[in-house]
């Protein structure tokens, strides 16, 4: 089983940064793909970070020949009705960076630019948000013709047996917004564009929702009738001077996307849709995002990284398969004695497992626990969501594990076990904190 680039389907992050890069001049293409894949391993992507890599079409085929999906190839311009259209803006790589906070994105796509700053320059950059309940700026929420998490794999990934079993068909496209025209439309004919209510995003019933509507234009299926969909992970991006949408999609074959804008821009059957008569495209590229193994993250770093896993009680019931799943997601972590690893107060990016080594926790200056190997800390802060409730240093050098804030919800999301294991530890340590009951 190849694993897919997790980031892919990570929730809850709020800051993004998209990046495309192009191959330096005179510098080999497969080289420079080699060093790039290298932005995959956990010197950059760091606690709490999620990175999804993928490559353009020529630079896939030079690193792996073998492993060319069915389709592959670059953005082709569309020239469709009214003027409207998407153009080609086609680069080498592409890099998405989110997080939880806006300066660790920052910080780790610098990381990420400097990296691969000798064989690779910037083309293009753009920070984007989570704006309210995932809005789009236009007002109505975005993704909600997503298939649901578990089931988004068949839609978004390369299905096993096929060359690049496991990856993704990435769609990258931004969208500037005349927000100022839409406005000028009352909420009745808002809703009459999308084909869905703005407050709630009820769907409209094919009676009521025209065939110009943005969700009658973007459904598309197969021979057979059945819905043919794709996993958007749009996100605004806003400068008053100019704001719209980022719109990032997956699939399992760009066909998909193909047959999306040529409904979109009136190329199937004479429709346009109107939502692009408030906003309009102004960049296209398709890429490549491979499953981790064909980036790098061999069978044998996933099987040592198993081993530890199996010594450590925490993950002493998981299945195999299980155990493989959480390794391609966890760091190792090494820190010398005296370090901080997490300071009371602050918000919490990662969850962490000892290896080797012992550590304090202290809350303000007392010392709460000793922690030696399988022990775990950092859980709290990612559950409820709030800042740290303990300063946790080193007192001897230190090995761990570490797994981000969104994988560690995916963890526990997929294995109930672990779950309960974590809960009956933070219920022992809040026992231990209450004072005694009088018996007499």
């Amino acid at each position: 089983m190849r694993l897919p680039q997790f980031g892919i389907f990570a929730q809850g992050t709020v800051a993004h940064e998209f990046i495309e890069f192009d191959v330096r001049a005179g510098v080999d293409k497969a080289e420079a793909g080699r060093l790039i894949t290298q932005l995959e391993q956990p010197a950059v992507s760091a606690g709490g970070v999620n990175l999804v890599l993928a490559f353009g079409p020529d630079l896939w085929r030079r690193l792996a020949p073998d492993e060319l999906p069915a389709g592959l190839g670059p953005f082709r311009e569309v020239i469709g009705l009214g003027g409207k259209g998407a153009p080609s803006t086609q680069h080498d790589a592409f890099v998405w960076i989110s997080g939880s906070t806006r300066d660790i994105v920052f910080e780790q796509s610098r990381a990420a630019v400097k990296a691969v700053a000798d064989v690779a320059v910037v083309a293009t950059e753009q920070a984007c948000f989570v704006h309210r309940d995932s809005r789009d700026l236009l007002g109505f929420i975005d993704g909600t013709k997503n298939p649901p998490v578990l089931e988004a794999p068949l839609a978004a990934l390369v299905p096993a047996g096929e060359p690049g079993a496991g990856g993704s068909h990435v769609l990258v496209m931004r969208w500037i917004h005349d927000l100022a025209l839409f406005e000028t439309l009352p909420v009745s004919e808002q809703e009459r564009v999308f084909g869905r209510t703005k407050s709630d995003s009820v769907e409209f019933s094919n009676e009521e929702k025209p065939a110009t509507a943005h969700i009658a234009r973007v459904e598309i299926e197969d021979e057979h009738g059945e819905e043919l969909q794709i996993y958007r992970r749009s996100v605004p991006y806003m400068r008053l001077a100019e704001h719209g949408l980022y719109f990032v999609a997956f699939a399992a074959e760009p066909i998909r996307f193909e047959r999306m804008l040529q409904r979109m821009f009136g190329l199937a059957d004479g429709q346009r849709d109107r939502l692009t008569d408030f906003s309009r495209p102004v960049s296209g590229a398709l890429y490549f995002a491979p499953p981790l193994t064909l980036l790098g993250l061999k069978e044998e770093t996933l099987h040592e990284r198993e081993e530890v896993l199996r010594g450590i009680p925490l993950f002493a019931t998981c299945s195999a398969h299980d155990l493989t799943s959480i390794a391609s997601r966890v760091q190792t972590r090494e820190y010398p004695a005296g370090a901080t690893l997490c300071t009371q107060g602050q918000p919490g990016d990662g969850f962490f497992v000892i290896v080797d080594g012992r550590a304090e926790a202290r809350r303000d200056g007392s010392v709460l626990r000793s922690m030696g190997p399988g022990d775990f800390f950092g859980e709290i802060a990612l559950i409820d969501e709030g800042p740290r409730t303990a300063t946790v240093t080193s007192s001897t050098p230190l090995r761990c594990l570490m797994i981000g804030s969104s994988e560690f919800r995916d963890v526990l999301g997929q294995n109930a076990d672990i779950a309960v294991r974590i809960l009956d530890a933070v219920t022992r340590r809040l026992r231990g904190m209450l004072p005694p009951i009088d018996q007499g």
